[in-house]
């Protein structure tokens, strides 16, 4: 299976949409777009797919998929290129994963294997060497891997916090009843007190 290389520049475009591409991935688990691939026409159905973020930082890469339809010929998606009448290929990708930021960032991609690749494409459909193809997933997968691990821990923080939070007001609330029942039993112990009889005061002798 080939894999390619997809960019976004948001500087060219910034994606309104993607919190809501986001969203539906954490509901379903993919979302289905279509997305431009410059000349290319040779990428197959079922191709791996990357998707690089460029333009601004933080840049590197942010989404992985699958192709899920050939490249056709289209409208171009800039309007400076609409006006000037010129075409451009477009395909459809399911994303798997998609992220703002990105998990592989530009400095993990400026070492070997990474280094010998030209991330910062300046049209998207650019297929990656299989050898660097095959690094870039194993590092995809240890980030993805790390990630799941960090929102577990999180979230078993949050819970235990929770938990503890609840348990509090409990602790309190058994604290008053018991001292509202012992202030009954301490008056009963007042008034069944015996009163000490008042000691009778001594008669001066008168002269």
């Amino acid at each position: 299976m080939a894999t390619f290389l997809f960019a976004w520049n948001p500087k060219l475009w910034n994606w309104p949409d993607m919190p809501v591409d986001r969203r539906k991935i954490a509901r379903k688990g993919f979302v289905d777009f279509q997305w431009a691939c410059g000349r290319s026409r040779q990428i197959e159905p079922g191709s791996r797919a990357f998707m690089v973020r460029l333009g601004v930082p933080p840049k590197g890469i942010i989404g992985a998929g699958v192709t899920l339809t050939p490249p056709v010929s289209g409208p171009h998606w800039r309007a400076d290129k609409i006006a000037l009448g010129i075409p451009t290929m477009h395909l459809d990708i399911r994303w798997e994963a998609l992220f703002e930021t990105p998990l592989i960032t530009f400095d993990e991609l400026a070492v070997p294997p990474f280094s010998r690749f030209r991330w910062a494409t300046r049209a998207s459909g650019m297929r990656i060497p299989t050898h660097v193809a095959d690094a870039l997933e194993d590092l995809w997968e240890k980030k993805l891997a790390a990630l799941a691990n960090a929102e577990a821990a999180a979230a078993k923080a949050t819970a235990t916090s929770v938990a503890a939070k609840k348990t509090l007001p409990k602790e309190s609330v058994t604290k008053k009843v018991r001292a509202a029942e012992a202030a009954p039993r301490q008056a009963r112990s007042v008034e069944a007190a015996p009163k000490q009889p008042r000691a009778k005061t001594a008669t001066r002798p008168r002269g």
